[in-house]
């Protein structure tokens, strides 16, 4: 049809040139004018039917947008609440999902090839769609653990149809044959470094597991969207998975709004609820409901989590509104009973040790439990930046202060540093970075005070020893016990002669040894403990066995002086890996004039004492750690 009107245009604009140029002017204006209208109507037909085409393809292949029940959509806030919408809208929870537009993906997709396992992946960008000719990810998904290589699978074209994420790093979701289920596309791009890397290597997984097969509509749909229903079919491979909408929209913090928006279509209801400056009980606010239930609403993602019946999840999704009581909707996970904690998210004394679970951390904080203190205490989705959604002023020591105001008087005396220095800052000392996700330390949100006995029962680092990388525990002890009349008590001789950044490095798990090398390139710990030996160890971390501590190394070694352009490529062949370390410390040793020092294990001539590095090296702590971000 679209091709019929544009043959009739141009068969009348031709014979609206030719009676122009005839003594029929008139009659060729008009036949001119029709044949315009004429080719604009089939333009705007031809554009409206492509418009549909491509919407319909996405409907088909990605999970359904929209929820026909009590939801509305984000869009309908607009009117009524712009600023809000704007901040979130500016927001990474906005974007933690996306449909893959030209928009949206942010990956290189101009004809790419990459390899993964003896198979070639062949990316193209084909208008405002993203495709990749790749093995097939269903049949790599049946394969066992110790399975065929993908080189021997059956290969296909299949269309980008998702991305998740859009802060740090993105990954992509490709469509199949079986309603909308999505599978990951192995290959993660990384913005920081502007380039795709195997998605197992942009995580802590075991390095010896070659297999990172992930669906979204049974795993990402439970935080990454808003009221996600995986609606698992019988065949358990085939899906017709629907969502409010994908990522976290506003329905998500403040409950269904579809009540909220029909009841407000009455200006004359919404000034009477602004001008007495009430609540709207067909909606939930978050800054209204108590410090818990608040919480909660945080919590409903940002936790380690499970359901009490998985079946009526993957049909229903989670049965928890925000304003209600979590638990019995969902089941925050403890260390105890919990299959993560054998991977490794918790730390053996309960304390989650994983990104995005911060509600874990608030859950054993004293201030929740017997005070008022909340996720929002601290944190704001529409006054605050996207990056870490700190709300205004908090970056300082306000958010403390609000609850703590006798510390502010005589802040010194408390903190023994000065008042404008990093130690006097009360989260580097109350809520260090034990944390590990997304290629860097994050603060802890258990809220606790530095420990040498904790550290030395659970191999968490304190906040101490993280800015003073050159102190052992028994410094740290020492000090707490004349500070703070914390009894020391008996270490072993290597806590007390060398420094615990060191132990962590070298015989530390995998998440220790990121901890300490993003420490090795965190400003204050620079500073404080004079880096000039730092890239001694980071070197020694370059080819360790898991690709994101070599990540996170790099890029430490890379903020020291005289290191920016070092080239080092985390996911270089093993032979090179090797070689990266060799070079980073055979420039440390020509440039560099460190005195001896045994707390650094560096002799008489500056330089390590390679038995004692190597003893302890041979001692390292190989669990298999998986921390699910």
């Amino acid at each position: 049809m679209v091709i019929e009107w544009l043959f009739i245009g141009i068969l009348l604009a031709g014979a609206g040139f030719f009676a122009i140029g005839s003594k029929s002017t008139s009659l060729g204006r008009l036949l001119f004018s029709v044949c315009a209208l004429a080719a604009l109507v089939g333009v705007s037909f031809w554009q409206t039917r492509l418009e549909k085409k491509l919407e319909s393809r996405t409907t088909l292949t990605a999970p359904h947008l929209g929820r026909p029940d009590t939801f509305a959509d984000s869009s309908s806030c607009k009117a009524c609440h712009a600023d809000q919408y704007s901040s979130w809208h500016a927001s990474y929870h906005r974007t933690m999902t996306q449909l893959a537009s030209p928009e949206a993906v942010r990956g290189n997709f101009d004809n790419v090839s990459l390899e993964l396992d003896g198979a070639i992946y062949r990316l193209e960008k084909k208008g405002d769609e993203f495709w990749v000719e790749m093995p097939d990810p269903e049949w790599r998904l049946r394969q066992p653990k110790n399975g065929p290589v993908d080189s021997n699978a059956p290969r296909v074209r299949r269309r980008i149809t998702m991305t998740t994420g859009s802060h740090h790093m993105q990954a992509y979701w490709v469509d199949n044959e079986h309603g909308n289920q999505q599978y990951g596309f192995p290959f993660t791009y990384i913005f920081e470094q502007k380039r795709w890397v195997p998605r197992r290597s942009a995580f802590m997984k075991d390095p010896k597991d070659l297999r990172f097969n992930q669906v979204w509509n049974v795993g990402c749909i439970d935080c990454h969207s808003t009221a996600g229903q995986p609606r698992q079919k019988e065949d358990m491979i085939s899906f017709d998975t629907r969502v409010a909408e994908l990522g976290i929209a506003c329905e998500a913090c403040h409950g269904p709004g579809a009540k909220h928006v029909a009841a407000n279509s009455d200006p004359l209801r919404r000034y009477a609820l602004h001008f007495r400056k009430q609540g709207d009980a067909t909606i939930v606010n978050p800054g209204r409901v108590n410090s818990k239930r608040s919480s909660e609403i945080c919590g409903r993602c940002h936790s380690a989590h499970g359901y009490p019946a998985e079946k009526d999840w993957l049909e229903n999704g989670a049965a928890f509104r925000p304003g209600e009581n979590l638990e019995p909707a969902i089941q925050v996970i403890r260390h105890e009973a919990s299959s993560e904690a054998r991977r490794g998210a918790f730390w053996n004394d309960d304390m989650i040790r994983v990104s995005g679970r911060e509600y874990n951390g608030l859950l054993k904080t004293a201030c929740f439990q017997k005070g008022e203190m909340s996720c929002l205490s601290c944190h704001s989705m529409h006054q605050s930046s996207p990056t870490n959604q700190l709300a205004r002023s908090m970056e300082s020591n306000a958010a403390c202060i609000q609850c703590h105001p006798s510390f502010e008087k005589n802040l010194e005396a408390h903190t023994h540093h000065a008042a404008g220095s990093s130690g006097s800052l009360c989260y580097n000392c109350h809520m260090p970075h034990t944390t590990y996700g997304l290629l860097k330390a994050l603060r802890s949100h258990q809220i606790t005070s530095p420990s040498v006995q904790s550290s030395v029962q659970t191999g968490r680092p304190n906040a101490c020893n993280l800015c003073h990388l050159d102190k052992t525990l028994g410094w740290t002890a020492q000090s707490l016990s004349q500070w703070y009349k914390i009894p020391a008590k008996e270490l072993s001789p290597e806590n007390k002669e060398i420094a615990a950044s060191i132990l962590w490095a070298l015989k530390g798990d995998a998440g220790q040894r990121a901890l300490i090398a993003w420490h090795l390139g965190w400003k204050p710990a620079r500073e404080i403990s004079n880096d000039s030996w730092f890239p001694a160890y980071l070197s020694m971390l370059l080819d360790d066995p898991y690709p994101v501590v070599r990540y996170v190394a790099g890029r430490s070694l890379k903020r020291l002086s005289g290191y920016e352009d070092f080239v080092h490529d985390f996911i270089a062949p093993q032979d090179e890996l090797q070689q990266s370390g060799v070079r980073a410390f055979q420039m440390w040793m020509k440039t560099s004039k460190p005195t001896p020092n045994a707390t650094l294990l560096f002799d008489k001539d500056g330089r390590p004492e390679s038995d004692t590095v190597e003893a302890l090296l041979k001692s390292r702590n190989n669990r298999v750690l998986e921390l699910q971000e």
